[in-house]
């Protein structure tokens, strides 16, 4: 037999296994016999193929964060969404994170569900909510915009020295990189303290020096050494300097909706997601003389307001040896409901019309928590916050939509960066009131 042969021979096996099977004509008449015992089935029908549901296949477990920080002792509590609020995952449960920001424990999570979050805020007995509508995933990370700094961190000393003297006139930045470092501080004089979410871990140093008068961007030198960073160690490390003699200078223009206004463009560099510099602020459509730093990577920021909403692209990633950069600047969505001094309650719903996922900070005029609700849709009730323990919001509270219309689902807005790298919006001010 040819190859051919044999391989339409192969082909045709599962075609006829198909064919002599025919499933549903085979067990159209398969139904529950009512006059046999509840559940069981006549003898023609076959048993459930489909392996049964693990004790924890609907366990719900994340970590909450503030910034780059974790937050213990936050109480975590899952309700089904309204379309999934029956069955036996109906009934909401609740948790807290231990030390490390970790909560886990929510064995019977519906498929579809809200997920509410009260974080102590630092240095005021009022907190923070954060509501979550319409989650699917079984891991989520429900997260605060923060400090890129850490409040708590391994702290380990280096102290270093250049291969040549800086000269008068002349300044010295310094930042680092590697896995779990956060940064660093310090100066030549007095020594490095490097911040790490480790006892102890290889570190890259990074130090540019520049012109005092002119800022990081007339960066003159770059210098770089790797060292192991360590908090019960000191270290020494030597830095040798090399010159930057290469300058670029990129045009960035802007898309933007019609009447907004002024376009202004920042442009920083980073050389890990926690450690870097700005360089320059331009209006669109203007350039700037930048250096090419080894080893770092360059961001660009742009802003604009429009009919008092702020627009804003996010710090978004670009290649600064190209000529030129087109920024885009998000359009604003419409806020319709409720108006200003309005009244709205628990369970009934804001109201925007745009694209995207739309974040709701109700901020109160007069002390009490500061509610967030993220919602991939346009309507999103108000939570019942005393389920968290929190006697329930009255009174005026400041409204402000922000949208995120690269996003499309909620569980976008969590985890770290989730806000940072994203263009968004924040709408006008709006007074409503709470009852």
């Amino acid at each position: 037999m040819s190859t051919l042969a044999r391989t339409l021979a192969l082909l045709a096996l599962p075609i006829a296994a198909l064919a002599g099977c025919d499933s549903t004509s085979a067990f159209e008449d398969c139904t529950v016999d009512a006059e046999l015992a509840p559940g069981s089935r006549r003898d023609r029908c076959p048993a459930s193929v489909f392996p049964a549901e693990h004790a924890r296949a609907r366990e719900l477990f994340g970590v909450v964060r503030r910034g780059e920080d974790v937050v213990g002792g936050a109480m975590v509590r899952a309700e089904p969404s309204p379309e999934f609020a029956s069955g036996r995952a109906a009934a909401p449960a609740t948790t807290v994170t231990n030390a490390a920001g970790v909560f886990n424990g929510l064995l019977t999570v519906s498929l579809r569900y809200d997920l509410l979050v009260k974080l102590d805020r630092p240095g005021t007995p009022d907190a923070d909510v954060l509501v979550f509508r319409g989650l699917a995933g079984r891991y989520v990370e429900p997260s605060l915009e923060g400090p890129l700094a850490a409040a708590r961190a391994f702290t380990a000393r280096v102290d270093v020295a250049l291969d040549r003297a800086v000269p008068e006139g002349r300044s010295l930045a310094f930042f680092a990189s590697g896995v779990g470092i956060q940064g660093v501080t310090g100066d030549l004089a007095t020594g490095l303290t490097v911040l790490s979410g480790s006892y102890a871990a290889p570190t890259t140093l990074h130090v540019v020096e520049y012109e005092t008068a002119g800022g990081l961007a007339k960066a003159t030198a770059y210098g770089t050494v790797s060292v192991r960073a360590d908090a019960g160690v000191a270290r020494f490390a030597t830095i040798p300097l090399q010159p930057i003699p290469f300058f670029v200078e990129p045009t960035l223009t802007a898309k933007a909706p019609a009447g907004a206004s002024p376009v202004t463009i920042d442009v920083g560099f980073s050389f890990s997601r926690t450690s870097g510099g700005a360089l320059a602020s331009i209006p669109a459509g203007g350039s700037a003389s930048l250096p090419i730093i080894p080893n770092a990577g360059y961001t660009y920021r742009g802003r604009a307001t429009k009919d008092g909403a702020s627009l804003d692209t996010g710090e978004i990633a670009f290649d600064v040896l190209l000529p030129t950069t087109e920024i885009e600047l998000p359009s604003p969505p419409a806020v319709l409901s409720p108006r200003g001094g309005e009244a709205r309650g628990v369970g009934e719903s804001l109201l925007v019309d745009g694209d995207g996922v739309f974040e709701h900070v109700l901020a109160p005029a007069a002390g009490g928590p500061t509610i967030r609700i993220v919602a991939g849709q346009r309507e999103a009730a108000l939570p019942d916050v005393t389920t968290l323990g929190l006697a329930a919001p009255i009174g005026e509270h400041v409204w402000t939509v922000r949208s995120y219309p690269t996003a499309r689902f909620a569980e976008q807005l969590a985890g770290l960066d989730a806000r940072r790298n994203r263009p968004m919006t924040v709408s006008p001010p709006r007074t409503i009131v709470l009852r």
